[in-house]
């Protein structure tokens, strides 16, 4: 997840304060706020970690490209940008490679820490993603085709009506197979997450208490 002792201090004078009357509970959920957009960048620090402790995350790209190896290799969004064989204006999350003999697929990943997005977001993720296939697919020795996963969501159909189904069932991915495909432990995972939210619960209280307003409202009600 993403602990949010992590993030700055929240403002104290933007719209969660206003909506509060009070500088305290607004630099509060302002603080929440921020690691919640945080998580996802946090989810992808740890697939990469996990996929280069088993040997497949790539670090260079256009070496990889060069001397193509068997198996699922994974290259993450920096890779991507760096890589002079690829050139795009935009990068998707992952490019997933696997190669099986004469078979070779690159996955054009989205991940996902949630499930539902407006319409708007899912045409400009689906134009982005195209947009990149449309401008690699002759510079390299692989299929791409595009896979929007959501980590979190089980149901395929589920990932599909978030994203207003401009999306078939083929064309998503759940947490357990994108891990699979990569030969990453998904529960393990989820249990660091876990983890991690246990110490935000536990700060949230503490932060609550710690405001005066919100304590004389716990005690009088728990009184």
């Amino acid at each position: 997840m993403a602990q949010i002792t992590d993030s700055k201090p929240g403002r104290r004078d933007g719209a969660y304060t206003r909506l509060f009357d009070n500088p305290n509970i607004g630099a509060m959920i302002s603080q929440i706020h921020s690691t919640s957009i945080r998580a996802g960048t946090e989810l992808e620090k740890v697939i990469e970690r996990r996929a280069k402790s088993n040997g497949k995350l790539i670090s260079d790209l256009d070496a990889f490209l060069r001397t193509p190896l068997d198996g699922v290799f994974v290259a993450n969004k920096r890779a991507v940008k760096r890589s002079q064989i690829l050139q795009a204006d935009t990068q998707p999350d992952y490019l997933v490679f696997e190669r099986v003999g004469d078979a070779r697929q690159c996955y054009v990943v989205e991940l996902k820490d949630g499930d539902v997005f407006d319409t708007k977001k899912a045409d400009g993720e689906l134009e982005s993603l195209s947009g990149f296939i449309a401008s690699v697919r002759g510079s390299m020795e692989y299929s791409p085709e595009i896979r929007i996963c959501s980590f979190n969501q089980a149901d395929k159909s589920a990932i599909v009506d978030g994203f207003k189904r401009r999306v078939t069932t083929s064309q998503v991915w759940t947490g357990p197979e994108f891990c699979e495909l990569l030969g990453i432990d998904y529960q393990a995972i989820v249990n660091e997450r876990r983890a991690d939210a246990t110490m935000n619960r536990e700060w949230f209280v503490e932060s609550i208490l710690a405001i005066p307003e919100l304590r004389e409202i716990v005690t009088r009600n728990i009184g």
